[in-house]
């Protein structure tokens, strides 16, 4: 509250500071994206990795978000990651993920950044390259009112979660890397009572079949709108050839 001269005048003013959190693996052969290795090799499939992270972290530049965090895995590979990493036009912060279950590493990140004076925090992955930059926006928008906000994907999980203040229950006890991840953590979003927003289902790549139709869906985005939304992705896998 704000106090001007000696007529009463208040102003309130609420401080809306932002998060945005991508989950990055260090790319080491072997270690990444291991169901692509039916088609290729562990050295490829982390190439092509890097590539989705570059995918994705150049899609966020265009992002108005006040504080921009790549929570890489492992603890030890910050230089390494870094280093593939670091050289876009946006400014990122770099912590380590807790090492844990997936559900605490998404809390933990989360909570780091709401602690850090973050009044909204989102997270997302790393394998959704062509992932529009409207679907993080809007996400963002609808944490202006609710609580958590979910991006369903067509895998039965989700591939972006955000908040507004502390809900580590939406993350306990849900079976991870199972169809039944969305389900559950509605579920507990439910019980607590929190409210809950949605932006468009988007889906993810694991397997060299969702990796087939990330390509075709990005030969239509590119007849439809002129623009390609996997430049680094469509880089990689022309020298895979």
């Amino acid at each position: 509250m704000k106090h001007w001269g000696s007529v009463g005048w208040y102003f309130n003013f609420t401080l809306h500071m932002t998060s945005l959190i991508v989950f990055v693996k260090n790319p080491i052969p072997g270690a990444v994206k291991t169901r692509l290795q039916t088609r290729y090799a562990p050295d490829q499939v982390a190439a092509l990795y890097t590539a989705f992270v570059r995918d994705v972290l150049a899609r966020t530049e265009s992002i108005d978000v006040d504080r921009r965090v790549i929570a890489f895995d492992p603890p030890d590979a910050e230089s390494e990651v870094r280093a593939l990493f670091g050289g876009g036009k946006a400014q990122w912060q770099y912590v380590p993920q807790v090492q844990d279950d997936l559900g605490a590493r998404m809390r933990e990140a989360l909570v780091q950044q709401l602690d850090a004076g973050a009044s909204a925090a989102v997270l997302i992955g790393s394998d959704i390259p062509s992932l529009p930059a409207y679907h993080i926006t809007q996400a963002f928008d609808l944490l202006r009112t609710k609580d958590v906000v979910l991006g369903p994907s067509t895998d039965g999980g989700y591939y972006l979660v955000g908040v507004s203040r502390p809900i580590p229950e939406i993350f306990e006890d849900v079976e991870w890397s199972t169809p039944s991840v969305l389900t559950q953590t509605i579920d507990r979003v439910q019980r607590a009572g929190n409210t809950l927003g949605l932006v468009s289902p988007y889906f993810d790549v694991d397997t060299p079949e969702e990796l087939d139709f990330l390509l075709a869906h990005a030969r239509a985005t590119i007849l439809a709108t002129g623009i390609d939304p996997l430049p680094y992705t469509h880089a990689c896998l022309s020298g895979l050839t």
